[in-house]
């Protein structure tokens, strides 16, 4: 029987996914995978299968947001799918993580609604360490350099700037809007999940994307940031196969 929502089935899917948010994304991480497939497209759920240096690798996208991503995680956990790595966006918070950055955050804050509906505020939302170090290490080896950090998981994209830079004093790195989820769900069901985020605005600086998605320059430098994280999340697969 197919999932209701991302309509895979437990043969479709594998023990580690990649999940971006914007399907687009889905489309282009399945470009760095050998025998790539399209499974399904349904809403904002867009998912392939493919194989990473003789790894199975599941692909989907979540939409944006809590609540598209709980269903993904729940509808992927209940076919099979073990470890899980977002492959997202963010923007920082902080003036010396620009534009074009790589951030890997090992907690984030639940600033959401959705998880508190899974458990209270009070219960911790952390990556799974052995996810987070293969992705430390992927990036090293590699050479590409990563900010560690917590993030902030807001639900309001257009929330007041001030409100959000107050969290910087509280040294805080980002805001996105997905990590906490990813990382509660994942604790509560006894799975792994990490995530790693290009920097896609910096609002200690004023940069907003919205006001950038007609900037050549932006527009360039956010699409290797892209191809540089995907490619450290893959790595970091084989890197976390390579330790179990």
């Amino acid at each position: 029987m197919k999932a209701v929502h991302i309509q895979l089935t437990e043969k479709d899917v594998t023990e580690y996914a990649l999940l971006p948010g914007d399907p687009g994304r889905a489309s282009l991480i399945a470009n760095f995978l050998e025998d790539a497939v399209k499974l399904a497209e349904n809403r904002e759920y867009i998912s392939y299968r493919g194989v990473y240096k003789g790894i199975p690798v599941t692909v989907c996208s979540t939409g944006i947001g809590g609540p598209s991503t709980a269903i993904a995680i729940e509808e992927l956990s209940m076919l099979g799918v073990k470890n899980f790595i977002r492959v997202g966006t963010c923007g920082s918070l902080v003036k010396e993580i620009d534009i074009g950055s790589i951030t890997v955050p090992y907690a984030a804050v639940r600033m959401n609604g959705t998880s508190t509906r899974y458990v209270e505020e009070v219960y911790p939302a952390v990556a799974d360490p052995s996810l987070y170090q293969a992705i430390l290490k992927a990036a090293e080896r590699l050479k590409h350099k990563v900010y560690t950090g917590i993030v902030l998981t807001h639900d309001r994209f257009y929330a007041p700037i001030d409100e959000l830079l107050n969290w910087a004093e509280k040294n805080v790195i980002a805001v996105e809007m997905e990590a906490s989820v990813f990382f509660t769900l994942a604790s509560l069901k006894g799975l792994k999940a990490a995530a790693i985020l290009a920097v896609d605005g910096n609002l200690a600086k004023g940069t907003r994307k919205d006001k950038l998605l007609h900037d050549r320059v932006y527009l360039e430098t956010m699409k290797k940031a892209i191809e540089k994280e995907i490619l450290i999340a893959l790595e970091a697969v084989v890197e976390h196969v390579s330790r179990s």
